[in-house]
């Protein structure tokens, strides 16, 4: 999945439909739903996993875990976002619930939760993008951090090329505080309405969005989000307060250009 808001273990239940037809992740106020013991469609013989160290995150959902020939042994509960250790990943990818959906293929990852080395499903775990981090400050000078981040379901591409499937990263905020990590709303006037429930960055065919700034302003976290198109660019600003606990967000002063100078100089 290329560079660079969640997928709830809903999508284990599903036999067909795209990122773009499933349904929306759980809130916090929503019902959680036990999701059935699905079975992986596609199997190896003895699933191989290569090392893959990085940090995760997991979302507030229930999420399936596996056992090594990929059965479903258990579900846990995860009562709020909790950043995990990513061990390696597989190097097939995989439908689940009987799906022959390309765009809802992912990787299994195997995690470290709670000390216990687990293997999940990989829309349920997402890569925090380290070099898509920015830090900031509140007006009572609370530290904060900002970034992306990408889970192992099929993206744009592939090894072979263009895949027609949507592709995103979330953003989510960190208190260095409390050690506590927040998601972001998304925007209410977007036009392109995501079916995630959070903010995020599009990185498909079509476009590719990437934070370029983030700073306070009058107790309002604004982030520079910098576009680039198949032809020509763009750029705005997201937009979310802080005493609103980053639950509502906006986008304003949305600009097109055509000068890969002016693209360049957005810093």
């Amino acid at each position: 999945m290329k560079k660079l808001i969640v997928l709830s273990a809903l999508y284990l239940m599903v036999s067909c439909g795209n990122k773009e037809q499933s349904k929306p992740t759980q809130t916090d106020t929503e019902e959680k739903e036990l999701p059935a013991n699905v079975a992986v469609t596609e199997k190896e013989s003895k699933p191989e996993f290569k090392k893959y160290l990085r940090k995760g995150i997991l979302l507030k959902e229930l999420i399936q875990v596996f056992d090594k020939d990929l059965n479903v042994i258990e579900t846990i509960d995860i009562k709020e976002i909790t950043e995990v250790e990513i061990l390696a990943k597989s190097i097939a990818m995989y439908n689940l619930a009987k799906s022959t959906d390309y765009c809802l293929k992912s990787n299994f990852i195997k995690i470290n939760y709670k000390e216990k080395e687990l293997i999940v499903f990989g829309s349920n775990i997402y890569e925090i993008n380290e070099k898509e981090k920015f830090d900031f400050k509140s007006e009572k000078n609370e530290a904060f951090s900002v970034f992306s981040m990408t889970n192992f379901q099929m993206g744009a591409s592939d090894d072979v090329g263009l895949t027609g499937c949507d592709d995103f990263s979330l953003l989510i905020i960190l208190n260095h505080k409390d050690n506590k990590y927040k998601t972001l709303a998304i925007p209410d006037n977007q036009e392109y309405k995501s079916k995630t429930k959070f903010a995020n960055l599009v990185h498909d065919d079509g476009s590719s969005e990437e934070i370029y700034n983030a700073k306070v302003v009058n107790d309002t976290l604004v982030m520079g989000i910098k576009i680039g198109y198949q032809e020509g660019y763009g750029s705005y600003f997201l937009k979310t307060a802080l005493k609103d606990n980053f639950t509502k967000s906006e986008i304003a002063d949305v600009k097109r250009f055509e000068e890969e100078s002016t693209y360049n100089e957005l810093k």
